[in-house]
């Protein structure tokens, strides 16, 4: 599916994916337990596939809808009851453009493998089972998706951009596209890890609202935080709205776990 008629798709459904995500944000209640909620979905969605449960068609739609309603789901949580419902609204055009784009050129990518026999449906030699989910950001969790670009450096991962990330694995052994695996670590970072972004985002819009003057962005100072990071970090307090959320504008993209404090 191409860009434009992905996002004519998707608007026409705004109010549904809207309803959808405050539902979810309800029921998850937390950044933390959403986040998780959409790892254990991110599993089921990729074995549906892998094990001929769900056609193609289905797949890619229900990645595409689920990418869309996590994420506004995130914002929702953020803005806590500072008409949550609004802020979604207002955020929707930063989600889309953010996600949708990288979002379609993996599931392009994916479906040529899988025409090209690259990608076998019904190959179950791989199990997800001993995929721990809460590991997921400790300094040695690794996926099929884990390329370096300075192999001195294990904090330098190439991943500012999905869509090239993709790309740029493609070719190498359990790369994504060539395991069940390495998809699954990819539709992860669609569905679960980018929450963390937008709930922030949400958080900023209050913040903003309310009058606060200045923000700073604060690593996570492990070994995997990248040196955009370490230089927001670096700067200190800025006026508010200056600094990227985290997620964005940084080398760790949606697995950047920097915090937010204002003033």
């Amino acid at each position: 599916m191409d860009l434009l008629s992905a996002v004519g798709l998707v608007t026409k459904r705004r109010g549904d994916y809207l309803s959808q995500a405050e539902t979810l944000a309800k029921k998850a209640k937390t950044q933390e337990q959403l986040e998780q909620k959409m790892f254990e979905e991110s599993k089921v969605l990729v074995k549906g596939l892998r094990d001929k449960q769900m056609r193609w068609e289905e797949y890619e739609r229900s990645l595409m809808d689920k990418t869309l309603v996590s994420a506004l789901a995130a914002v929702y949580l953020g803005a806590e009851d500072a008409n949550p419902r609004e802020k979604m609204a207002k955020a929707w055009s930063a989600i889309v453009g953010d996600m949708m784009p990288p979002l379609l050129a993996f599931l392009d990518e994916t479906k040529d493998y899988i025409d090209q026999g690259l990608l076998r449906i019904g190959d179950q030699t791989q199990d997800f089972a001993d995929v721990d989910w809460n590991k997921y950001f400790d300094d040695d969790f690794e996926m099929d998706d884990e390329v370096l670009t300075d192999p001195d450096d294990p904090s330098k991962y190439e991943i500012q951009n999905p869509a090239k990330h993709a790309a740029s694995v493609a070719s190498t052994p359990g790369g994504v596209g060539r395991t069940w695996k390495g998809v699954l670590s990819r539709v992860v970072r669609y569905l679960g890890t980018p929450t963390f972004g937008f709930f922030n985002l949400g958080q900023f819009m209050v913040k903003q609202e309310q009058g606060f003057k200045e923000m700073r962005r604060i690593a996570r100072k492990d070994k995997r935080t990248c040196v955009d990071c370490k230089g927001y970090d670096a700067q200190g307090w800025q006026p508010i709205g200056t600094l990227p959320m985290p997620g964005h504008g940084c080398r760790c993209y949606d697995r950047c776990r920097c915090s937010i404090e204002y003033r």
